[in-house]
């Protein structure tokens, strides 16, 4: 029967194309056909008579059938072709959410770039693919709405107390600076220095009136959490000072685009100008006060009321019903603070902050997952399709102008603010560099701003592409603030004879740890035991080349030294000539094959222990020199499962064994992986560890059984 539905769905689409869409065709009727008319001239007649008093008494005349039949026809081929336009549309972006994810993933690149650049090539400006950008907007910004909604899920008070000290202060001092000085440029001159220097166009950077500087300040004041996040996880540097500094910043502005948010619509409605400007700033506190006040009653009433309703959808176990309930909850707060005269964005923003304290956030973030990632994939590709290369090219001085004076003025503020919040200036200026580029929130303020038409249309676009391109250099803005801070450290700020307690080890015997990172002071508290210092009567030597943590370490009562304990020359300086045995820590597998190459050259009989992440890399740190390889991710699993059989009773002597053929089985599997050997000895040895396993589940049953 299923079968049947799809010839009768095309013959319908059929009739309903010829009969809906085509012109009728001129025939000769038949008798049959001429009945018919008289008889719509039966009925007609009526209508003409009606038709012929009104035109007598209005002078205007009513629609006929045929009129009527008419304009619906029209009608309906211009909904069929927007259908067919957005079809088209849709497919091209299908194609590219496939395409892009797994190429971009693969080179490490947020595939956030991908979609503006396939917005940029298949746009009106590129090779005009995407035909109905009008429709494709309009569901781009559900886009923005999902964005402002899962910010306001994951806007948690244990993250915002975990990083309040750079959020609340270095962020708010970041973004109120850059507003400020972004504001000011077009009127102390930025505006005459761009038409009379670099020969750009009055109608193209010409900025006059107040709110149109504050809008575009505030959206350049942005910066990319996105890609910033991801650069800080790849390079494994989240947990480092400076990082905490860049997430505060990211977490403040994430905040801070709220009040913008409610503060734009308020700017839109009051135009506001030098003339006027006190009588139009107590108009805007007044706006804003009372769109507080609006907002305020709807999450103190929504706290309540969206608990409720969670609970009770939830009870009812019905998936569909719930991820209704979260997309009702988001578009209708939207609705209602549209309602309210205020920004849709806020809503939802307000939507994800209620839900967030709800016990259901995790499950409501797993729901949205899928379609909030294409909602946002169509907006940045539309967002895309507004830059005009050709324009960014023509204009290239101009462009280039602007590019460098956010990318310096961000950096520059940052920068200055850093030392007041506990970093070092070379950190404060990495952490400026890294943050200086624009971010995926301008985008929203600047389409919010362009619909309010806030902001002049002609300047518009290139101030898109400008954040396009900053965003597209974060990861060699990250190289570059690596590059500055390590420049600044060894010529300005290097570690003062002074500042290091100068010792040396002539004729002792010692073991050197390389690195001072978490694993590292594990180990120098193990060695600081005094079990163990009686028993060995050899210390335990740190080398590290952060400035700071060698003095952290020293002030904990630690041997920390500075400088690289893998160079040779570094530890003849100290007078080390004795190495019991060496300890490499660093995250790298690369920086530690370079140690190892080095050091086994330099000392060839002394013992090299070195850590990995997993078996892949336990090989390649053998071959390099290492007498030993600590697996990180096998250790885990290894205490794991000891814990476990210790709590079964198995005894220490049986754990031991495993554990060995534990560790033998899975090397020898890592061996065959790097040399690509065939696998029927992995078989062999996967079928006698399951012997081994049914040797443990019996011992284990008897030991509980005992």
């Amino acid at each position: 029967m299923k079968l049947l539905c799809i010839p009768i769905l095309l013959l319908l689409n059929s009739i309903h194309f010829v009969y809906g869409f085509q012109p009728p065709v001129s025939a000769k009727p038949s008798s049959t056909t001429k009945s018919s008319i008289s008889t719509i001239r039966y009925f007609h007649q009526p209508f003409v008579q009606a038709n012929n008093k009104f035109t007598t008494r209005t002078g205007r005349t009513l629609s006929t059938p045929s009129s009527v039949s008419s304009r619906a026809k029209r009608t309906s081929l211009k909904v069929y072709e927007g259908l067919e336009a957005l079809g088209q549309d849709a497919l091209i972006f299908l194609s590219i959410v496939v395409t892009v994810v797994p190429a971009f993933n693969k080179l490490n690149i947020s595939p956030i770039l991908g979609f503006l650049a396939m917005g940029v090539i298949l746009g009106p400006t590129g090779f005009g693919l995407l035909r109905d950008m009008n429709d494709l907007d309009s569901i781009g910004e559900l886009g923005i709405l999902f964005l402002l909604f899962e910010q306001g899920l994951e806007l948690s008070i244990p993250r915002v107390k975990s990083l309040s000290q750079y959020a609340f202060g270095l962020g708010l001092q970041q973004v109120v600076l850059s507003i400020i000085a972004f504001g000011l440029l077009p009127f102390i001159g930025g505006v005459a220095l761009l038409e009379t220097v670099f020969k750009s166009p009055s109608s193209l950077v010409h900025v006059t009136r107040v709110d149109e500087a504050f809008v575009i300040a505030a959206a350049l004041s942005l910066s990319s959490s996105a890609f910033v996040l991801k650069i800080l996880q790849e390079k494994g540097k989240l947990g480092e000072k400076f990082s905490k500094a860049s997430l505060g910043v990211l977490l403040f502005q994430d905040i801070a685009i709220i009040p913008l948010l409610v503060l734009l619509p308020i700017i839109e409605t009051e135009k506001i100008d030098l003339a006027n400007l006190g009588p139009q700033l107590q108009s805007l506190g007044f706006g804003f006060m009372k769109s507080f006040v609006g907002v305020a009653a709807i999450v103190g009433i929504g706290r309540i009321a969206f608990k409720e309703m969670c609970e009770l959808v939830a009870s009812t176990r019905s998936k569909e019903a719930f991820v209704a309930l979260v997309l009702l909850v988001a578009v209708g707060t939207s609705v209602l603070t549209k309602q309210l005269g205020l920004s849709d964005s806020l809503g939802a923003f307000v939507a994800g902050l209620l839900l967030a304290e709800t016990n259901f956030k995790a499950q409501i973030e797993a729901d949205i997952q899928s379609f909030r990632g294409l909602f946002l994939a169509l907006f940045f590709m539309t967002t895309g399709a507004t830059v005009d290369p050709l324009l960014l090219i023509h204009e290239w001085p101009t462009t280039l102008a602007l590019l460098t004076a956010l990318l310096t003025i961000k950096a520059t503020i940052v920068s200055l603010l850093g030392p007041l919040y506990g970093l070092t200036f070379p950190e404060s200026v990495k952490t400026g560099i890294l943050l200086s580029g624009g971010g995926e929130f301008a985008f929203v303020v600047l389409t919010l701003a362009q619909q309010l038409k806030v902001v002049p249309s002609n300047l518009s676009p290139i101030l898109v592409g400008i954040v396009v391109l900053s965003m597209a250099l974060t990861p060699a803005l990250y190289t570059l603030g690596e590059t500055a801070e390590n420049v600044l450290n060894d010529r300005f700020f290097k570690l003062q004879p002074s500042e290091v307690e100068e010792k040396t080890y002539a004729g002792e015997e010692v073991i050197v740890l390389c690195g001072f990172e978490t694993s590292s002071q594990v180990i120098a508290e193990y060695f600081a035991a005094p079990e163990v210092f009686n028993f060995l009567s050899v210390p335990l030597v740190s080398f590290e080349t952060d400035a700071k943590k060698v003095l952290a370490g020293q002030s904990l009562g630690y041997e920390v030294l500075f400088g690289d304990g893998t160079q040779p020359s570094v530890l003849q300086s100290y007078k080390i000539e004795k190495i019991k045995a060496i300890i490499i820590t660093y995250p790298e597998i690369s920086d530690s094959i370079e140690a190892l190459s080095r050091l086994r050259a330099a000392y060839p009989t002394t013992p090299l222990f070195v850590s990995a992440t997993d078996y892949s890399e336990y090989w390649q740190l053998i071959d390099a020199g290492a007498t030993q390889v600590l697996i990180s991710n096998a250790e885990m699993g290894v205490a794991l499962a000891n814990g476990l059989l210790d709590m079964f009773s198995l005894s220490s002597a049986a754990t031991t064994s495993i554990e060995k053929n534990v560790r033998g089985t899975f090397r020898q599997l890592a061996k065959q992986e790097s040399s690509q050997e065939t696998s029927l000895t992995d078989i062999s040895k996967l079928l006698d560890s399951e012997k081994q396993n049914e040797i443990i589940v019996q011992s284990t049953e008897g030991g509980m059984a005992t």
